[in-house]
């Protein structure tokens, strides 16, 4: 192959590369919930898929939180920080890790 059409192939295999994943938005499947750091304001940009009684709250970025939902307590399913749960309105807000998520529907409490 000349090094023309070499060069061609090649960049036409790298413009469908694209950009690297984690710089873009999440895009699972899923309900969009409003997210943020804690203190700044709260986006719709994460996506929450619920797994039984899971919910897997993913970032933009890539990071995600597991939550168990037992009833009307939420804990973290896993790691050693612990949920805070509160009641805004028609919604409930799950705190944790230094993230802040809004969802949908209210009584579910905090436990550990």
């Amino acid at each position: 192959m000349s090094t023309r059409t070499s060069s061609l192939v090649l960049g036409v295999l790298l413009a469908g590369c694209g950009a690297d994943p984690a710089s873009q938005p999440a895009q699972q499947a899923g309900e969009t919930v409003a997210c943020g750091p804690v203190g700044e304001t709260l986006l719709p940009v994460c996506t929450v898929e619920r797994e039984g009684d899971r919910l897997v709250l993913r970032h933009p970025d890539g990071g995600f939180r597991r939550l168990q939902v037992q009833g009307n307590v939420i804990t973290a399913a896993d790691g050693a920080e612990v949920a805070s749960v509160t009641h805004a309105g028609s919604a409930t807000e799950v705190t944790i890790g230094g993230m802040r998520y809004r969802l949908g529907g209210k009584g579910a409490t905090t436990g550990r």
